[in-house]
């Protein structure tokens, strides 16, 4: 079957030929299955994986696809891919549990927490929301280049214009990295501590986590483009000072514990007011009717309200999409550039919907 046959004409197909029914469950899991590893054989995605949260409860996950070429290694749910931006909801959330902890404020200037800043008057929520005026003109680099994060820091500080227009929405890394950075200077820990012992172990994360330069932790799965894979000088390199916007390398297994702690509201990890606090609509984005919470993205569809983050760094794409009034909500995680994922969330969001789940 060629690209050119279309991802939705290939939907219908697989749905004309397993016909879901309510109460099917061992169908309906072939089913879904069945469409998913179609979809990845024809977009030539070499590793993909997605969980499947409904009403609260974990539903569905797995693995598709090989970790070698050679095909001997099966994608498991348990299979560590780089979730690259939905990291971003993480270093949100640890923010927030500050807040609880009246250790900071949304109000704060940046300034107060990073010396570097103390002239800028961009704030917690400016940051929260990419209203800060700030962009990426400072790339990540690897390990080996020894970039300290103060270094990292400095090079933002000494770029940002001596007018900058706080409250316009241009999406950036660089906010997420500050907040990291406001979260070491607060708690007195690295982000990576904090992130575990705040959102990580409450979820029971098993393997999942970020590589802090010391240990071992990479993904498992190596990005690709067109099904074949990237030459090393061509990957997105690890850097510490970007793990607050990009680095948690994760599985949908240990995901799809936290998203269903979040959707309940678990009070864990968060009081429930801190959770409703972070999807409330804040500013307008570029991307049509889709607003910013504090983290997530947030918007209206015909299934109700959605609360969303993708995540894109090159040769990975994933995506988290959640209906919080529901407590449904999938993942997708993939180690391909081209991978469509919009178009898969929506054939699973009509499928799980067609059996009743939804």
């Amino acid at each position: 079957m060629s690209k050119e046959f279309g991802i939705q004409n290939l939907i219908i197909l697989i749905l004309l030929m397993f016909p879901l029914t309510v109460g099917a469950e061992k169908s309906s899991g072939r089913t879904l299955s069945n469409y998913l590893d179609e979809v990845r054989i024809n977009n030539d995605i070499p590793a993909m994986a997605v969980a499947i949260i409904t009403d609260g409860e974990i539903s569905y996950t797995e693995g598709f696809g090989y970790l070698e070429e050679s095909s001997t290694y099966r994608v498991t749910e348990k299979t560590l891919f780089r979730i690259a931006s939905i990291s971003k909801l993480f270093t949100a959330q640890a923010i927030m549990k500050l807040v609880e902890m009246n250790k900071l404020s949304l109000s704060d200037e940046v300034g107060l927490h990073l010396p570097a800043f103390k002239k800028s008057h961009i704030t917690i929520k400016h940051l929260l929301t990419h209203t800060s005026g700030l962009n990426d003109q400072i790339k990540p680099v690897s390990f080996d280049q020894d970039r300290s994060i103060t270094r990292y820091l400095n090079l933002v500080s000494n770029s940002v214009p001596t007018e900058i227009e706080s409250g316009r929405f241009e999406y950036a890394d660089t906010n997420f990295n500050l907040l990291g950075a406001v979260i070491s200077t607060v708690t007195g820990q690295s982000y990576e501590s904090f992130i575990s012992e705040a959102i990580l172990q409450p979820a029971h994360f098993k393997v999942s986590g970020f590589n802090d330069g010391k240990n071992s932790l990479f993904s498992e799965t190596l990005p690709s483009h067109n099904g074949i894979l990237l030459e090393k000088r061509f990957r997105r390199p690890y850097d510490l000072a970007f793990n607050p916007s990009e680095g948690l390398i994760a599985s949908v297994h240990d995901l799809s514990r936290w998203v269903q702690l979040t959707l309940n509201k678990n009070s864990a990890i968060l009081q429930q007011q801190f959770f409703d606090k972070m999807l409330e609509p804040t500013v307008k984005t570029v991307w049509g009717e889709i607003y910013m919470g504090l983290g997530w993205q947030v918007y209206n569809d015909r299934y109700g309200k959605a609360a969303r983050h993708p995540g894109s760094i090159r040769g990975y794409k994933s995506l988290l999409i959640t209906y919080p009034e529901n407590k449904n909500a999938l993942i997708l995680l993939s180690n391909s550039s081209a991978t469509p994922r919009w178009e898969i969330a929506k054939a699973i969001t009509e499928i799980m919907r067609k059996d009743g789940k939804w």
